[in-house]
């Protein structure tokens, strides 16, 4: 059997754009809190407090915290990540078609060329059928 990988354009192209929005809010967050965590005793705690002290303003009167972005940029690289793998799917196609003949009943039939041991579809028996044309 062949095995053949089929991939949608559109959904690695859906989850490219994911990935970079997701990437863009992760160093958004780092952006804005980076000052102070290049120079804290504890990178990380200053981080953490940072993340939900720190507010982000779009608009003004519009704003949010930072916590909510880091938030965001992780569902965005879940979904880019669970989208990227639904869009593949493995198919596996036959072989090449043989014409078969059973040697009891001596009718045909036509089967993938990968079986040795088969039951014929005339006379039901199982058969070890010759190959009568490829």
């Amino acid at each position: 059997m062949i095995k053949i990988l089929r991939r949608q354009k559109s959904a690695y192209a859906l989850s490219a754009v994911l990935c970079l929005l997701g990437l863009t809010a992760l160093s958004i967050t780092v952006w804005k809190t980076w000052p102070e965590i290049s120079s804290a005793e504890n990178p990380l705690s200053t981080y953490w407090r940072l993340m939900w002290t720190e507010q982000l303003q779009f608009l003004p009167g519009i704003g949010f915290k930072l916590a909510y972005l880091l938030i965001s940029a992780t569902l965005l690289f879940a979904s880019a990540v669970l989208i990227w793998a639904l869009s593949r799917k493995w198919f596996y196609l036959p072989g090449d078609v043989v014409l078969f003949q059973c040697p009891f009943c001596n009718k045909k039939w036509r089967a993938t060329g990968d079986k040795a041991l088969v039951h014929c579809p005339h006379c039901l028996q199982l058969v070890h059928p010759r190959i009568v044309e490829k």
